[in-house]
């Protein structure tokens, strides 16, 4: 939820200077980044009350200062946070202006979260399960069953990923928590490490369903033309997370006949994941930066492709995936160094789980 400032900083540099940049510093860089947003959602006390004092930091369109709003948060959903403060005054904020949440968790839930940094996520998935189950708030439940989802899809339990997110999206069908989805965004991955579904999914009732299984069928040229349909159609009847999912699975399908791919169309797609926010930019980033590989760019490749392991890993195959990628287009560059420094760093990286 926060802004993309940092990392287009570092992307302008990396593309305009083309100066050697410390790989290490970057991934510690990354790391704090990414603890900074979950503990900007945390609070220290894990006992937890019914009622409490959350606190939602904004920051409004070109404003430099944030704000912090306290109060009681009564829901959070779609694009929104409602809260209450005292005097019995709501307000309702919009997720783009929201810089952080922070609520009182149970000791579970805050478990959960520290296992899921630590990639311990057997233990992860027990935690949140259990904090699933005691939590009386049911917007904090969906917050903990997209954490649980992300424990679901790194140890490879596709299926139960997928339907922990229909959970969400039966009461909240434009939750932003459709981006744990456990799409596919790269079909060269042994089938073991990316969901699978048949073609009746495809007529699902479950628009999460029919996406992730259009995302797991694009690559077989039996079902491609219904996969197309789908994905058509959902870019043009839904919105928010998942419309921008559904048109940015619509752009892996160009990966699928790389000779026609085109300058053009690749920098439409860059300036369209501008708009998205930081974590659904993930998987659409690895789609731009195979393309920008397939054209010869290795540079913003590189850029793209970094996206994902530095900022918002997704699930450990595809994301060591995206890795993989990026060292090739430094290497391709000439940033031999760097690719150096890229492949220390990826042998230290626990490989995917298996199931």
């Amino acid at each position: 939820m926060r802004d993309n400032a940092w990392f287009e900083n570092q992307s302008r540099h990396f593309r305009r200077e083309h100066a050697a940049w410390l790989t290490s510093f970057v991934f510690a860089a990354a790391l704090l980044v990414q603890q900074a947003v979950v503990a900007g959602q945390q609070d220290e006390g894990a006992t937890l009350p019914f009622t409490t004092t959350d606190q939602v930091v904004i920051r409004k369109d070109g404003a430099l200062r944030t704000r912090t709003v306290s109060g009681v948060i009564e829901d959070m959903s779609g694009e929104s946070i409602i809260l209450r403060r005292t005097g019995n005054v709501v307000d309702v904020f919009r997720l783009r202006e929201v810089v952080s949440v922070r609520f009182q968790k149970s000791a579970e839930f805050d478990e959960g979260l520290r296992k899921l940094r630590e990639r311990d996520w057997n233990a992860a998935r027990t935690a949140l399960k259990f904090a699933e189950k005691q939590e009386p708030r049911q917007w904090v439940v969906r917050e903990i069953q997209a954490a649980l989802s992300q424990a679901q899809r790194a140890l490879g339990q596709f299926e139960e990923s997928l339907e922990t997110i229909e959970k969400i999206l039966k009461v909240d069908p434009e939750s932003r928590h459709v981006v744990e989805l456990p799409l596919v965004w790269d079909e060269r991955l042994p089938k073991i490490q990316r969901i699978q579904l048949g073609v009746a999914d495809l007529q699902s009732a479950s628009i999460a369903r029919q996406l992730t299984a259009a995302s797991a069928l694009l690559q077989d040229p039996a079902n491609q033309d219904e996969c197309i349909a789908v994905l058509q159609k959902l870019r043009k009847s839904t919105q928010g997370t998942l419309q921008r999912l559904a048109e940015s699975q619509f752009w892996r399908m160009r990966l699928l006949h790389p000779e026609e791919l085109r300058e053009s169309e690749i920098s439409s797609w860059r300036q369209q994941v501008r708009f998205f926010d930081r974590r659904t930019r993930s998987g659409p980033e690895f789609i731009i930066g195979r393309a920008l590989l397939a054209i010869h760019d290795y540079d913003n490749a590189a850029t793209s492709l970094l996206w994902m392991p530095l900022l918002e890993p997704l699930d450990p195959a595809t994301t060591a995936s995206s890795l993989t990628d990026a060292i090739m287009a430094l290497d391709l560059s000439g940033r031999t160094a760097e690719a150096a420094q890229l492949r220390i760093e990826f042998l230290q990286t626990p490989r995917p789980a298996q199931k």
